[in-house]
């Protein structure tokens, strides 16, 4: 008996599930991108396309699609946020492409932590991943600048690079873009300006 009708069925709700579960975290993300608050299920379900029945067999609860999206937008997050050849030449040339990617990656993700971190903060896994992010983050941040905070004290280092990661963070650059209201150019400027008086 040939099974392979049987596995093309498996194989067409698996790729239907994963493109229903794509296409609502797509509408979640646009909808945070759009400065919304976090939507609700029935709120997904209208703008994905994916019946509210379906959602809730992907995602139990709200706060398991939050959980959800914050870690796609972290993984994608790794990508976006990626330099070429971390810590080397002159310093000038490694602040403005340290700054590029920071801005890429507030453009593409920002929206998406910031609203996730205001519906998700009792979580634990959306504690973890976004400290897992901002770790990561800061972690670029010392390996770019290591040929200058190599110079300095371990408390001169603690220093600099407390002040240089909040300056950085996806969540400062979310209050200068929103709060502040600050171009993308602006911002730049202000990146750029305050890791020159802190590195050199």
């Amino acid at each position: 008996m040939d099974g392979s009708n049987d596995t093309q069925n498996v194989d067409g709700r698996t790729a239907r599930r994963q493109r229903n579960i794509d296409a609502a975290l797509d509408a979640v993300m646009e909808t945070l991108a759009e400065g919304a608050r976090f939507p609700t299920m029935e709120q997904v379900s209208t703008r994905s396309g994916v019946s509210l029945r379906s959602l809730y067999r992907y995602f139990a609860s709200p706060e398991e699609l939050a959980e959800a999206t914050l870690a796609r937008t972290s993984a994608r997050a790794r990508v976006i946020a990626a330099i070429e050849n971390v810590g080397e030449g002159p310093l000038e040339h490694r602040i403005v492409a340290f700054v590029a990617a920071r801005l890429r990656l507030h453009e593409a993700a920002g929206a998406a932590q910031q609203g996730t971190l205001y519906n998700t903060f009792e979580r634990e896994q959306a504690r973890t991943l976004l400290n897992q992010s901002r770790a990561l983050m800061r972690s670029q941040l010392e390996l770019q600048f290591e040929p200058e905070l190599s110079h300095l004290t371990d408390d001169e280092r603690m220093r600099v690079v407390a002040a240089a990661d909040l300056l950085t963070q996806l969540e400062s650059l979310w209050y200068l873009r929103t709060h502040r209201e600050l171009s993308l150019d602006q911002m730049e400027d202000v990146l750029v300006d305050g890791l020159r008086r802190l590195l050199r």
